[in-house]
């Protein structure tokens, strides 16, 4: 009886595959792992689920928070993850795993700046010494740079990763003679401790950084390999990034108290952090990444990668743009 209903059915819809999808069991989604950290512009993916983005998403979300002792190169290279979202100083290492860039996260714009503590305050005093940087090595090429306008080697000094709410005390404390931070406010407290000195400003430095403005800028990588397979729903993840993008920049109170709720720190300590970071949507990316090797994002890297390798980078520059693929950033923007 049950089989004379469903040839029966066929008949009346014209499609056997109508009556299969009425009889069988939706497939569950697979899921689609992109790693992300504590970095500001990670937590967009976060806000997916709770922004109420998903529905639309024909693929699971599985975003691993990656532990601070796990490197998310290394993830990438085990085959843990799909995808990771790094700064632009981590990209080689990622190309030569068969990575390609396919999103510009967020860029930093605030004022960065080198505090240190008087006693320290010159290039030979610090020399030998640790140096507090908000959110470690994402910071990394920011922090070169500024000690460069410093005139200390950054080879005679070493970088410590620090909570961004922690510097002040890290450097009160003399854990550290000197902290490098991004957030304006964040910025106007540290220089606000008495006995402390700002070595240098990016705002007062423009003519002399060696990266443009948007000193630093995170993107989303995704393995080669993946994107024929995955390009729809590659394509629907920038587009609810883009959505929760808009969305927070409308109103930002309802993510920064999401954010909070999510990873345990203080709606407050978000919104410091966040005064630096400008998120990046779809519109922005089509501007990021067009014009292959001279796409804003593409000398941004070089620049980068310059910076860096004149101190001892892991990893060279490949000769070629075809790490970069804007296609995914330009379909989905497509109404």
């Amino acid at each position: 009886m049950i089989w004379l209903k469903i040839i029966t059915a066929a008949v009346l819809s014209g499609s056997l595959f109508a009556v299969v999808e009425t009889v069988l069991p939706s497939r569950p989604l697979q899921p689609f792992t992109i790693e992300i950290s504590d970095w500001p512009g990670d937590q967009i993916f976060a806000l997916i689920e709770p922004l109420g983005l998903t529905a639309s998403l024909p693929v699971r979300l599985d975003l691993r928070r990656a532990p601070p002792s796990r490197d998310p190169v290394q993830a990438f290279r085990d085959g843990l993850v799909d995808a990771v979202s790094v700064g632009l100083d981590r990209v080689p290492e990622l190309l030569a795993e068969g990575g390609r860039v396919i999103y510009a996260l967020d860029e930093v714009t605030g004022e960065g700046g080198l505090v240190a503590a008087s006693d320290f305050a010159t290039p030979a005093g610090l020399r030998g010494r640790k140096i507090g940087v908000a959110f470690g090595r994402t910071l990394e090429p920011l922090a070169v740079s500024l000690l460069d306008h410093a005139g200390v080697d950054p080879q005679d000094v070493t970088l410590v990763p620090l909570a961004p709410d922690r510097l002040g005390a890290a450097l009160q404390s003399g854990r550290v003679a000197a902290v490098v931070a991004v957030s304006p406010s964040g910025l106007a407290l540290l220089r606000q401790r008495p006995g402390v000195v700002p070595l240098a400003l990016t705002s007062a430095q423009p003519e002399a950084a060696p990266i443009e403005a948007g000193l630093v800028t995170h993107v989303l990588v995704v393995r080669e390999s993946r994107i024929p397979d995955q390009r729809d729903s590659l394509r629907a993840i920038l587009r609810v990034l883009s959505e929760a993008v808009g969305m927070c920049r409308k109103t930002t109170d309802p993510c920064l108290t999401l954010m909070a709720t999510a990873s345990g720190r203080s709606a407050d300590a978000w919104r410091q952090d966040f005064e630096a970071v400008h998120l990046l949507d779809l519109a922005d990316n089509q501007t990021m990444l067009a014009g292959g090797a001279e796409a804003p994002v593409a000398r941004r890297l070089v620049a980068t990668v310059a910076l860096l390798g004149h101190h001892g980078a892991r990893s060279a520059l490949p000769s070629t743009a075809t790490w970069l693929d804007s296609s995914l950033v330009e379909e989905a923007a497509r109404p």
